[in-house]
């Protein structure tokens, strides 16, 4: 029977879901027949069966016919639908091919219509723009006729109206430059504003510095009608450009300080000296109270005269110090004299910059008389002075709200202005200049700082007026850094604080160097052979333990203050600067010293424990015979302790306390395990009261952070995490104890459970303290069978001690062979015996566990 692939057969039973057994994909014939026919007696009815087979295929047929006589004449019918869709689409392709014409025709139409019109459009525009062109182009020729009769008149009011009528103009023939008659204009036009420019300079030129202003003026009409001519003259300038104006006034100011150069422009004029800094600054306030009513007269406001002449002066005085300063070597600078003329500047700048910058109206500023003095402002003078100034405001006032309206309209109109010069800050003009040659300074503080450290020193004492005890030359020296901060941001913020700061950074590493000095000699004297031989027999002096708690505490204050004075420092030094302040180096500094203190304290006690430790090996544990209170090298370790641990938690920081309780118990309680080891032939009881002796030194050491509080309301709490290192550093050091107690067939594998990460020389230790001693003697043997066969005090060739030590693993523990060995040994132990084992090693007492179940 044929098989239809499996999509195959799906595809149909979905398009044709039929019942029938016979059109199930499983069918089976002869199983069919099977179950039709049973039996012999069941083919009676075969005839019947098989008529009514027939008549099935039959009818099948009958319906293959008929559907293949449908499915023909649907292919027919889909053709016939497959021709009449081509026609029709073939008759709508003709339809928008028609439709395409006829647009092409409509749009050919409407552009022969518009065409005449386009052309009248364009043809007005164009005229419209040659007309513009042509009376803008009248208008430049008419302006430029006027500016120049105005400018040979000397008609500055309205000849400045016509420059800036001149300058909007050609803006619009900015295409135009290579045309003939623009180019004429504008060389017109330069050549006015060269003849402008040298008429107004000759101008000012001719009335001279302001100061001298009455030698020139008659009376004051003469005067007031002067001063009218140079204010329209400043028009000029301004209409002139940026340029022009900056040329001017700097040419301006130059004339005006004329005599300021002459008589302090000299490095060999004594009223040049630094010395005579004031004076300087005493002349040039003499000159604004004489010139300022008249400046305010002459210039427009937003020209800020006093403010432009102000910068002139710092900077020509700026150059003077300059020169004088570099002149001088720095070692032979006087500090004394380069520190008074930075005084007075900084007052002088804090002056002009409150006058020129401090945002104070123009009632707010003084008046000045001739001589630098102020005027009462209640006095006649005073009152005079203020009105003059009133009005003079409100005409200057007048005059800039035009000009902003004029310039607005302008502006909607797309005429373009160059935006207002921005004016650099008075404040640090002078003061600055100062920063390369305070390098006397700086040395001059270092040297204080110095000579301040070895007097406090000399004559040390401990303050205690803070919660805790500290060196008082601590306090001493961040109270003068404190002051030599003050001193010196009132002065500068810039290269000599910063340099001053990293003074601090010095001094701070000598205070480090000599709070090291208070410490042991071996503590900086390197890690060679000897320093170890001095640092294993230093004991603590009387009251040393004191001392090393001032170093501590003094320690501890200073990397505690630090980051304070690097956040001031930072806070105030100039910005420049700010970014490399950096004071975690003394910071770690402190905290190393405060480190080396705490070991030496740690080491002196730990070495004071030395002798009980070594009168523990001496005791003969083998001839122990009964187990009574703790031995008495315990009490004496506990009697050693008890006077220090008090006085230090008194003395210390709760951290470093702490800190003290964490190391010392990292560096005795190991030795607890070392001490036993070195123990010899301990028997069983021997065993049982160095249990005893452990226990008695675990309570001891658990209790060292409370020690002599204990039972105390308020008493400190002891560390989890202390606690936890002493526990399991005991617990490994029981179960030593028990492993020593362990019969010898059960020594191997004991070892293996409860000492994991020994080695081979733990186990030789173990060896020695159950009584195994070295000897030549006779052959080996395998040692689980040597262990069962020998006791207590039995020899042990090496050899043979070799043998068992690789029958356990532990000669070549960090080998892969021998982890695989130990792995493997492991697997081989019954769990029985494991069990037995891990239960022994948790037990309290190992002899009574051993005994109860032999």
């Amino acid at each position: 029977m044929m098989q239809l692939p499996h999509g195959v057969e799906a595809a149909i039973s979905r398009v044709l879901p039929s019942d029938d057994v016979l059109d199930r994909p499983e069918f089976d014939c002869v199983d069919f027949i099977n179950r039709n026919f049973p039996d012999e007696q069941s083919l009676a009815d075969i005839e019947p069966f098989v008529s009514r087979l027939n008549g099935r295929m039959k009818e099948l047929d009958e319906n293959l016919s008929h559907a293949s006589q449908e499915q023909s004449l649907a292919a027919y019918q889909a053709l016939a639908d497959l021709k009449e869709a081509q026609q029709a689409v073939t008759q709508l392709y003709t339809k928008i091919h028609d439709i395409r014409g006829k647009a092409e025709q409509s749009e050919v139409m409407v552009q022969e219509i518009c065409r005449d019109i386009k052309q009248l459009d364009y043809a007005k525009r164009h005229l419209q723009t040659t007309i513009t062109a042509l009376k803008r182009l009248h208008m430049l020729v008419t302006a430029v006729d006027q500016l120049e009769y105005m400018a040979s008149q000397r008609l500055y009011k309205e000849a400045a109206s016509l420059l800036e009528a001149v300058n909007s103009l050609f803006t619009h023939f900015e295409g135009f430059t290579k045309v003939g008659k623009i180019m004429e204009l504008q060389r017109a036009v330069n050549a006015i504003r060269a003849d402008l420019e040298k008429q107004i300079f000759g101008d000012f030129q001719i009335v001279g510095p302001l100061a001298t202003l009455d030698s020139i003026a008659k009376d004051e009409g003469e005067m007031q009608r002067l001063f009218a001519n140079l204010a329209t003259a400043c028009l000029i300038v301004s209409a002139l450009g940026k340029a022009t104006r900056k040329k001017f006034i700097q040419t301006w100011c130059a004339d005006q300080l004329a005599p300021y150069e002459k008589e302090f422009g000299s490095m060999t004029s004594p009223s040049g000296s630094l010395a005579n800094m004031d004076s300087r600054f005493t002349w040039f306030f003499q000159l604004v109270g004489a010139i300022e009513p008249r400046m305010e007269a002459i210039f427009p406001t937003h020209w800020q005269m006093g403010r432009r002449l102000c910068i002139y002066f710092c900077d020509r005085t700026r150059t003077h110090l300059l020169a004088q300063l570099g002149a001088v070597a720095s070692d032979e600078l006087d500090v004394t004299s380069l520190l008074k003329a930075l005084q007075k500047a900084l007052m002088f700048e804090r002056e002009i910059v409150q006058r020129y910058e401090g945002g104070a109206t123009d009632d707010d500023k003084p008046d000045l008389n001739d001589k630098g003095q102020v005027i009462d402002p209640a006095s006649a003078e005073g009152i005079k002075r203020r009105l003059l100034r009133q009005k003079r405001l409100a005409e200057q006032n007048a005059i800039a709200e035009e000009l902003k309206k004029k310039r607005t309209m302008e502006g909607e109109m797309g005429v373009a202005h160059e935006p207002e010069e921005v004016l650099p800050s008075l404040n640090g003009m002078l003061s600055k200049s100062f920063d390369p040659f305070m390098t006397a300074y700086v040395a001059l503080e270092r040297k204080n700082m110095e000579s301040m450290m070895h007097e406090v020193m000399a004559s040390e004492i401990v303050d205690r007026n803070g919660a805790l005890p500290v060196l008082s030359s601590s306090v001493h020296m961040f109270a003068y850094i404190r002051n030599s901060v003050k001193r010196c941001t009132a002065l500068t913020i810039g290269q000599t604080f910063f340099d001053l700061h990293l003074e601090f950074k010095y001094c701070l590493g000598l205070y480090a160097s000599r709070l090291l000095a208070k410490l042991p000699g071996f503590v900086s004297a390197g890690d060679s052979p000897a320093t170890q031989t001095q640092a294993a027999k230093w004991r603590l002096g009387d009251k040393q333990e004191e001392e090393l708690c001032f170093v501590i505490n003094t320690a501890e204050y200073c990397a505690e203050t630090l980051p304070s004075l690097e956040d001031a420092i930072r806070a105030k030094v100039d910005k420049a600067f700010a970014e490399a302040i950096d004071l975690s180096k003394e910071i770690d500094t402190y905290h190393d010293v405060g480190a080396a203190a705490m070991k030496c304290i740690v080491l002196g006690i730990d070495n004071v424990l030395d002798d009980e430790w070594t009168n523990m090996q001496k005791i003969n544990w083998s001839a122990v015979e009964t187990v009574g209170d703790e031995s008495t090298y315990v009490l004496a370790i506990a009697d050693k302790l008890r006077p220090y641990v008090p006085t230090l938690r008194s003395m210390l920081s709760s951290l470093y306390f702490t800190n003290f309780c964490d190391k010392f118990a990292a560096s005795v309680v190991p030795k607890v395990l070392q001490s036993i080891i070195k123990c010899k032939r301990v028997n069983q009881v021997g065993t049982q009261q160095l249990l005893l002796d452990v226990y008695a030194l675990k309570t001891l050491f658990l209790n060292l952070p409370v020690m002599g509080k204990e039972g105390e309301v308020g008493a400190p709490v002891v560390p989890a995490r202390y606690t936890k290192f002493v526990t399991n550093e005991i617990a490994h050091v029981e179960a030593v104890l028990k492993l020593i107690g362990t019969p010898n067939d059960m020594l191997v594998e004991s070892f293996k459970i409860m000492w994991p990460d020994g080695t081979a020389e733990n186990f030789q230790s173990i060896l020695n303290m159950k009584g195994y001693v070295l000897v030549v003697g006779s052959d080996s043997m395998p040692p689980d069978e040597w262990i069962s066969q020998h006791g207590t005090g039995c020899s042990l060739k090496r050899q043979e001690q070799l043998a068992l030590l690789e029958a356990l693993g532990l000669q070549q523990r960090k080998t892969p062979a021998a982890a695989k060995l130990i792995e493997g040994k492991m697997t081989d132990m019954t769990e029985s015996l494991k069990s037995n084992m891990q239960k022994m090693a948790k037990a309290s007492n190992p002899f009574n566990y051993i005994n109860t179940n032999n």
